[in-house]
């Protein structure tokens, strides 16, 4: 029997994105925890700077995979120069509003202790060649990752039957709350983040475009924060 794709395989229901979304954060806390408690905290934290990142897109690609979608056409993937350059120059003018919503919000706010911690972290690490790598490797496979699970899986799902207004927003609340931080500092400019981003992705239809524009907006951060004291 000839293996075709159809239009009902295609069809991810908005209820099934929102539920492999939330299997796949709760399955990257757990198995974080198993490997932290497996190989020691150094060890397990470096480990799972990199599989987190992954982790956060296993359930939905599999999902994708047991549906028989074409997940390049499906998401948008379209690899060449332009969509390559476009996600370089959308992620530099995304530093720019990232910026300023983190001195407004800190303002208001309070400095954000979990953002402290994280980038004093990432400063200790990158004093080793190894340690830089794996930070550019984490930092890379977030732009990936992430913009597959909240921007190509869960987004196009919930457009498919609601307005590409409520996709958006909704990708968005999702990726705020993986990024949660106590003071909300983090989660609200990962909100706000996500609005841009996922309009973006709805403009252009690209997966390339958003996730090129999410790695590079994370590494010129690392590039900033290992370079300004």
């Amino acid at each position: 029997m000839e293996n075709k794709i159809t239009k009902e395989t295609q069809d991810i229901l908005p209820s099934m994105a929102i539920l492999a979304v939330i299997a796949s954060f709760l399955l990257m806390l757990f198995l974080g925890v198993f490997i932290i408690g497996l190989f020691g905290e150094e060890l397990g934290e470096k480990l799972f700077m990199v599989l987190g990142e992954l982790l956060i897109a296993a359930v939905p690609f599999g999902y994708m995979i047991y549906k028989r979608v074409d997940i390049k056409k499906y998401i948008g993937l379209k690899i060449n120069f332009k969509t390559l350059t476009s996600g370089v120059a959308v992620g530099a003018l995304l530093l720019v509003f990232d910026i300023f919503i983190s001195y407004v919000l800190v303002m208001f706010l309070g400095p954000s202790e979990a953002i402290e911690q994280s980038n004093k972290r990432v400063v200790e690490l990158s004093g080793s060649i190894d340690g830089l790598f794996l930070i550019i490797a984490s930092l890379t496979l977030a732009g990936i990752c992430e913009e597959f699970t909240f921007r190509g899986f869960l987004q196009n799902a919930i457009s498919h039957k609601y307005s590409s207004g409520v996709a958006i927003l909704a990708s968005s609340l999702a990726f705020g709350f993986v990024h949660f931080d106590p003071q909300m500092v983090w989660t609200i400019s990962a909100f706000l983040l996500g609005l841009v981003l996922g309009y973006v992705y709805h403009r252009w239809r690209s997966y390339t475009i958003s996730a090129t524009a999410h790695a590079t907006l994370n590494l010129i951060v690392l590039a900033l924060a290992i370079l300004v004291p």
